[in-house]
């Protein structure tokens, strides 16, 4: 059984994981960091075909006939359970760690490995992480876990540490939208001792860019369907039509700001690249960088930089109101000191 786009990409990687099984040595926490989250759940059922299955061959790579394999192939695997952010604000609550937990506690389908994965890792909070350090340290038996994130300075380091980390990065985001949006010349203002005028432009700048995308995601989502309202006047199941609907549109807000905000972070970390001597056409994204004005500040302050984004998303990601948290950040990166 192959996964040619996976055995292509990541070759050397996908070979060791497949010696693991072969040699039945398959750990039972991993923490895959990637820049597309979709990708990122393609490699983890691949990885849970190939650790589950009854009998692999001699390299570790799956049978593709076993129940397992079977039951993976037809997306019908029993025992695995996925947990991925759904309310309103994208996090994933303490109701759902609970639910999730408990399926991981019930006795599973014998022969048959449990699989228990988290998409989005990084939409747990704080308190949600310390809670399942205890499972993420001491899974039920016959459990494995995985957590997928984009985001994995968002993650405590005690979860990290508790896991096997994989590195899927493949560097081909595309920024060709954000940038004909204007974002990377408003970030281009935003260098340390710019000053207020710099970073109050910049703000204005990127808060228009946000509001442009909350419009998207009304337009995506459209209008309310009040078709299941027809000849009833029942006003909890409109409230409850009207909140649905508000969730999923803030949901696709945050989905588009993702990207946003994924894009400022990539800016500060080739500015920290270019600060220690990296040439620009040898940055991972050059093109971002292209027919810009660039004021390349030293490598301690363009780490200061990535450290005011890193407490601008844990902000944001906390609902800290959006544009006074954008607005600190700009002055703060580009205060006179």
């Amino acid at each position: 059984m192959h996964f040619p786009e996976i055995e292509q990409q990541f070759g050397a990687l996908w070979a060791h994981l497949c010696q693991t099984r072969a040699r039945q040595m398959t750990g039972q926490a991993y923490l895959l960091i990637g820049d597309n989250i979709a990708f990122l759940e393609k490699f983890a059922l691949a990885w849970c075909q190939v650790a589950a299955c009854q009998s692999p061959a001699e390299d570790g790579t799956p049978c593709g006939t076993c129940p397992c394999c079977t039951a993976f192939q037809h997306n019908a695997y029993p025992d695995c359970h996925i947990v991925r952010p759904q309310s309103k604000s994208r996090r994933i609550t303490v109701d759902d760690m609970r639910e999730f937990e408990h399926e991981l506690s019930l006795t599973g389908h014998p022969g048959f490995l449990k699989i228990g994965m988290l998409v989005e890792a990084d939409r747990l909070n704080d308190a949600s992480q310390n809670a399942f350090l205890k499972t993420l340290e001491e899974p039920p038996p016959e459990t494995m876990l995985l957590l997928l994130t984009t985001n994995p300075r968002l993650l405590l380091p005690t979860t990290k540490s508790r896991c096997q980390i994989l590195s899927l990065r493949q560097n081909r985001q595309n920024y060709e939208q954000v940038a004909k949006e204007g974002l990377f010349r408003y970030l281009a203002m935003l260098y340390p001792h710019a000053g207020a005028a710099n970073a109050i432009a910049a703000a204005a700048g990127i808060t228009e860019i946000l509001q442009a995308q909350r419009d998207n995601a009304e337009n995506s989502v459209g209008p309310l369907d009040t078709s299941m309202l027809t000849g009833t006047d029942d006003t909890a199941l409109r409230k409850q039509l009207e909140e649905e609907h508000i969730s999923r549109i803030e949901a696709e807000y945050l989905r588009l700001r993702g990207e946003i905000t994924d894009a400022m972070q990539v800016w500060f970390l080739q500015m920290l690249l270019l600060a220690k001597g990296i040439p620009q056409k040898e940055a991972p994204h050059p093109e971002i960088l292209e027919g810009l004005t660039l004021h390349i500040p030293s490598p301690k302050e363009a780490k200061r930089s990535i450290s005011l984004i890193d407490t601008f998303l844990r902000a944001i990601a906390a609902n800290v109101d959006e544009k006074l948290a954008l607005d600190a950040l700009c002055l703060q990166i580009t205060e006179k000191r």
